[in-house]
């Protein structure tokens, strides 16, 4: 079986314009360090594991409309990208929903190593990654797939989308140089 067919990544859904704003917005931002989900980490900041920033986004935080506007958005984003990755794969996502929106921050060096996006903790189905700029070196997202290392492009305005199970342990290599920014979502 190849896995690779339902990895997909799709570019342009933003204007330009639109990705400065969210990058010049988060320059501004205080970024918390981002945790590790797992079975032994217990949801803790881990960074031999995880080494990012992150600020997470909800419809619900009335502390700042700009965080609404953005969770909104990269929901409706979300949508439109599983609709056309359905389309595309044959797959029946009527039932779908977005369950978290979250901007990531990479300093120089910052990582995640392997891993899986669904487990008992976060029982996710189809993992998102906005990728926001591609003016660093290093960070490219790559998956472990029967036996071999398959990695996608980093190309400014462009979603990867594909299935969160454990088919797909993935990773985010360091960055070498510069600041990577993306947008992560997910759907059950």
């Amino acid at each position: 079986m190849d896995l690779k067919k339902y990895i997909k990544y799709y570019d342009g859904y933003l204007t330009l314009k639109k990705i400065s704003k969210i990058i010049r917005w988060a320059n501004t931002q205080k970024f918390e360090a981002a945790k590790v989900l797992g079975n032994d980490t217990n949801g803790q900041v881990d960074t031999k594991i995880r080494n990012t920033k992150t600020i997470d986004f909800h419809n619900s935080d009335m502390s700042s409309l700009t965080k609404i506007h953005l969770y909104n958005l990269f929901t409706r984003l979300s949508e439109k990208v599983i609709s056309k990755y359905s389309e595309d794969i044959g797959l029946n996502t009527e039932y779908t929903k977005i369950i978290q929106v979250s901007i990531l921050k990479y300093d120089n060096g910052g990582f995640y190593n392997y891993h899986s996006d669904h487990h008992f903790r976060a029982p996710r189905t189809l993992s998102l990654i906005y990728i926001l700029n591609d003016d660093y070196e290093g960070g490219n997202l790559c998956f472990k797939l029967e036996g071999s290392e398959y990695c996608i492009e980093n190309k400014s305005n462009r979603v990867i989308i594909w299935p969160s199970n454990f088919l797909y342990p993935h990773t985010v290599k360091p960055v070498t140089k510069g600041l990577r920014y993306s947008i992560v979502s997910w759907a059950l």
